[in-house]
């Protein structure tokens, strides 16, 4: 029970971080000269046929709620936006390491953001540190160099520089957790796209997970799932009508283009 309600709580901590992050860098300009990852969210959801999210039935909006959520890692990559305060911290043959900091409800916080490159993809990570202690990692990323695919994974490690006053069964609990955006683009324009939340749990590997195909034409499919078991298949075409699936069989049904 411990261990649910730390979770529950890091789980609301984790939207917290997000918020007050992204509030630091409001009136920050990103320098054009820093890498960013090249994923677009909108132009994605922008494929979605209007007769789906435009739909009033109940499936159609819970498709689209799952689509986009399974999308839209916009505010993760929006936080490896590198502020125009940044100053360089270390300086490699492939890549840069930057840093900032700021001040929120009497702490401070520190960010190191590093990009590196090969030959087919780019790397970006970023990690914070809170009131000048160690460094725990944030955000990592990579893309294809081409734009056709790449990662985000958020890291639920970095809780652990705060006192839970739990010590190193918090540090076990947080270390492997994450959230998991991967994402891949065919030259049709084609994309497949999942998000998954990881668990330490001993009887499932994912809280949460959506596994989405969206065509150039609108048209696609979603699978969600909740701890492992596959709740719902949906397949929607290039008009917005769809069908949905849950569980194994056990209940189906249809909508009609809104």
């Amino acid at each position: 029970m411990k261990k649910k309600f730390y979770l529950q709580g890091l789980f609301g901590f984790a939207i917290v971080g997000l918020l007050f992050v992204g509030c630091s860098k409001e009136q920050a300009a990103e320098p054009e000269t820093f890498e960013m990852l090249s994923f677009d969210a909108e132009e994605v959801l922008g494929l979605l046929p209007p007769g789906l999210t435009e739909s009033t039935d109940t499936y159609a909006q819970f498709c689209v709620t799952y689509v986009t959520t399974a999308v839209d890692m916009s505010g993760f990559i929006s936080l490896m936006e590198v502020p125009s305060d940044a100053q360089r911290s270390a300086k490699k043959s492939s890549g840069d390491t930057w840093q900032w900091s700021w001040g929120y409800g009497g702490e401070s916080f520190t960010m190191f953001w590093s990009f590196d490159e090969d030959n087919s993809k780019k790397h970006w990570s970023l990690d914070i540190s809170h009131n000048g202690g160690p460094a725990y990692d944030y955000i990592d990323a990579w893309e294809y160099k081409d734009g056709s695919g790449g990662e985000v994974l958020y890291n639920f490690n970095w809780a652990t520089m705060y006192d839970y006053g739990m010590g190193e069964e918090a540090e076990s609990e947080t270390e492997t957790l994450y959230w998991k955006y991967n994402w891949s683009k065919n030259g049709a324009g084609d994309y497949a796209l999942n998000w998954f939340w990881e668990s330490d749990s001993e009887d499932y590997d994912h809280v949460v997970g959506y596994n989405v195909t969206i065509k150039a034409d609108g048209s696609g499919t979603l699978d969600s799932f909740l701890e492992d078991v596959k709740l719902y298949n949906m397949i929607w075409d290039t008009l917005g009508n769809g069908s949905w699936i849950m569980g194994d069989g056990e209940e189906s049904g249809s909508w009609i283009a809104g």
